[in-house]
């Protein structure tokens, strides 16, 4: 009874110390597998990406970090059979979903002298869910600054040297006191910089900024996918301020004169305007008119042909006729003086009382009252003509009974020498009396 009380008194602090050893033990494997204990009961989301090198990278340790804001740790890090690292993620949920469809990742340092590094994932690409590897393309890898003034040449490392010296001679003469005045008088600058940001958020803060930042996006996107135009755009705007520099002088003359340019334009496109309104109106109506100038067209063109050698004569003809276009030039100026001297009264004259009198039919008074017709005085001279021609066409022995021809001379004009009308009948009448 007492050994076995003895036993149990042994057995019980050993039992407890090895209790309490292993609950030491496991609390020591809890805190060394901390973060990947956390990082499996984390709900999240898996993404890979392939880098040219692992660069340090501690499973469960390295951060993922999205705008510079962590959403996840690195989980593995393995060595693919191209030398390449392929990089297991574990992110937030729905950081995917925000990323893009081609996003990019890079390793950076925590520090400018390196160290510690972390995951920096870039959104890019169209709206959407990322695919589950981001492949080498899309990453990048640091470049530590041993490296940078490994390249650089020995001039630009003294060159370095010196300005750190002139740096530091700024600061120790005076430089300080201006930072730490600046320091001092930064917060006062905070509220008006916070007005600043605040209309930066435009007048729709929940959408303005997410747009503004969406189109920044998609035009980094164009410039990304689109590389060397912008180097050439850069290129044909130097090329352009060059320009501007040396004519100056004549943008500046020319920009002096646009007032009145601008107002004669205006005025000249005011009177285009109901030009164009008149064109509007006529284009129905000359519709047909150009549809079937098109087919005269096309039935012109071997007439034109044709007509080729004839107008290559008719050019040495003109040449021919400048002489006599030239005299012709002084006569058509002559015809036009009597044209004008027979323009008033005497057109007047003739369309007034002579057409009226000849229009008219003859009645006689006076001596010949009784005589005349009905018939217009043109008509009655028509058949007295034809009457005499009748006479004119007897003939006997000795010929035609009357001969002769109708003219004008000096004689038919009353008090004038030559046989008038009156001395013809009176020498009609007396041949009658000789041949009775």
């Amino acid at each position: 009874m007492a050994s076995t009380t003895k036993g149990r008194s042994i057995a019980t602090p050993f039992r407890l110390g090895l209790l309490a050893a292993l609950v030491a033990l496991g609390i020591g494997a809890a805190l060394f597998g901390k973060n990947q204990i956390l990082t499996m009961l984390t709900p999240g989301e898996s993404l890979a990406a392939e880098f040219g090198d692992q660069y340090r990278l501690k499973t469960y340790v390295t951060k993922v970090k999205v705008s510079g804001v962590p959403v996840g740790v690195v989980t593995g890090v393995d060595r693919t059979d191209r030398g390449t690292a392929l990089v297991e993620l574990k992110v937030d949920r729905g950081t995917r979903g925000k990323l893009g469809t081609t996003p990019s990742a890079q390793i950076r340092p925590t520090t400018l002298l390196g160290g510690n590094y972390y995951v920096e994932l870039v959104p890019g690409g169209a709206p959407g869910e990322s695919g589950a590897v981001i492949p080498r393309e899309r990453t990048e890898v640091p470049v530590e600054l041993d490296k940078v003034a490994a390249a650089l040449q020995p001039d630009a490392l003294t060159g370095l040297q010196s300005s750190t010296r002139n740096l530091d001679g700024f600061l120790a003469g005076g430089g300080s006191a201006a930072l730490q005045d600046l320091a001092r008088t930064a917060p006062g600058t905070l509220g008006p910089a916070g007005g600043v940001l605040a209309a930066a958020r435009g007048t729709q803060p929940d959408t303005d900024l997410t747009e503004l930042v969406r189109g920044l996006e998609s035009t980094s996107r164009a410039l990304a996918e689109n590389q060397g135009q912008l180097d050439d755009v850069v290129t044909g705007l130097d090329s352009l301020s060059g320009v501007l520099d040396r004519r100056g002088g004549d943008i500046a003359a020319a920009l002096a004169d646009l007032p009145p340019t601008l107002q004669a334009t205006g005025t000249g496109l005011q009177r285009l305007d109901g030009t164009l309104a008149e064109l509007r109106d006529t284009a129905d109506v000359a519709v047909p008119v150009v549809e079937e100038l098109d087919g005269l067209l096309e039935r012109v063109d071997p007439v034109l042909v044709e007509a080729r050698p004839v107008v290559n004569d008719l050019r040495s003809l003109l040449t021919d006729a400048r002489p006599l276009v030239d005299t012709l030039s002084p006569a058509s100026q002559d015809l036009t003086a009597v044209l004008d001297n027979l323009h008033g009264p005497v057109l007047d004259r003739v369309n007034g009382p002579i057409l009226q009198t000849v229009n008219s039919p003859y009645q006689g008074s006076g001596p010949y009252a009784g005589s005349g017709g009905d018939l217009p005085l043109y008509q009655e001279l028509g058949h007295m003509v034809t009457n005499v021609d009748n006479t004119a066409a007897m003939t006997e022995s000795n010929g035609a009974v009357i001969g002769f021809n109708p003219g004008v001379n000096g004689g038919t004009v009353a008090g004038l020498p030559g046989v008038s009308l009156e001395q013809m009948f009176a020498n009609l009448a007396r041949f009658q009396e000789i041949g009775r």
